[in-house]
């Protein structure tokens, strides 16, 4: 009951051409009471109340009338505002759908679907590491985005006679020498098979994933975005909460260090991030706020599903 108000509005907003058409007809069908033959005399003039009766029968016929006619474009416009939803929500499903069998065909080394990102999330951390290192080695001082910057597009590039070029094309706006040393460093085979017995990776590590997670990033934005575009009267925030329901824990904090580089940057762009709270469900801490990523610097206060669960006890 406390919603009825609002559920009042809703309708009126939903209704007013007709709740007005049906109004100012009434009004003008009502007004003709005041002529004399109804309160000239205690009696009522036969005569003229018969004219006067054989007009109102005519003007309450086109009342009816008009009354069919706002019947009839009410219902024209909730066929097409059921046939726009049922438009809607076809595409919709089909790319929630096309989310799911894009993260089931993601495979490296026999680990598949949302396995994989908790190996990614490891690789990831671990080239964190290594950009520390060669970044005090070289006298570099960076930010913790800066550094989370740089260990992504290492993890989303890798390194290769082709993946380095790009890299360090991507990463331009750093020290060059710096970035060379990097790019060497994760190209020996001794830091990658480091890599990979401390974080029991199953895989070659550095070597990329951007042929895996450039199809996923952007069928996955195409899907939120689809949702915020829409200029139908839906609850936008439901159907991305769907979608955001389809992500892991690691997806989504993968999701949020790809937003925090270039390539990412319009989920902030847009919104999206915060007005649909697409990383949510991250626990608390998921990054270490001292050496990885302090995200609370990031995100208004009561973002997260934890803070929620907190403020409640």
């Amino acid at each position: 009951m406390q919603n009825l108000p609002l559920q009042l509005k809703k309708w009126f907003l939903g209704y007013w051409l007709e709740v007005g058409i049906l109004a100012v007809g009434l009004v003008a069908l009502n007004l003709v009471f005041i002529a004399k033959a109804f309160r000239a005399t205690t009696t009522v003039d036969p005569g003229t109340a018969g004219l006067l009766g054989d007009f109102v029968g005519g003007y309450i016929g086109s009342y009816f009338a008009l009354v069919s006619i706002v019947l009839l474009f009410s219902t024209l416009k909730n066929q097409r505002k059921a046939y726009q939803l049922q438009s809607f929500e076809t595409k919709y499903f089909e790319l929630i759908q096309m989310h799911r069998e894009n993260v089931a065909e993601l495979e490296i080394q026999g680990t598949t679907g949302r396995k994989l990102f908790v190996l990614m999330i490891r690789e990831l951390r671990s080239l964190l590491e290594v950009v520390k290192i060669i970044a005090t080695t070289h006298g570099q001082t960076l930010t913790q985005r800066e550094q989370m910057h740089i260990a992504y597009y290492c993890f989303f590039f890798g390194t290769g006679p082709n993946s380095s070029r790009m890299l360090k094309q991507s990463l331009s706006m750093f020290n060059p020498a710096f970035i060379d040393m990097l790019e060497k460093e994760l190209n020996l085979p001794e830091t990658k098979q480091k890599a990979k017995e401390a974080r029991k990776l199953g895989f070659v590590p550095f070597e990329g994933h951007q042929s895996r997670l450039g199809h996923y990033y952007r069928h996955l934005y195409q899907a939120v975005r689809y949702v915020d575009q829409q200029l139908i009267g839906i609850d936008k925030y439901e159907y991305v909460k769907t979608i955001r329901a389809q992500l892991t824990t690691h997806e989504q904090a993968l999701l949020l260090v790809n937003s925090l580089t270039p390539i990412g940057n319009d989920w902030w762009a847009r919104d999206l991030m915060l007005g649909y709270r697409m990383v949510q469900n991250m626990p608390k801490h998921f990054f270490d706020p001292g050496a990885e990523l302090d995200v609370s610097t990031l995100f208004p206060t009561m973002y997260f599903e934890w803070e929620d669960a907190a403020s409640a006890t």
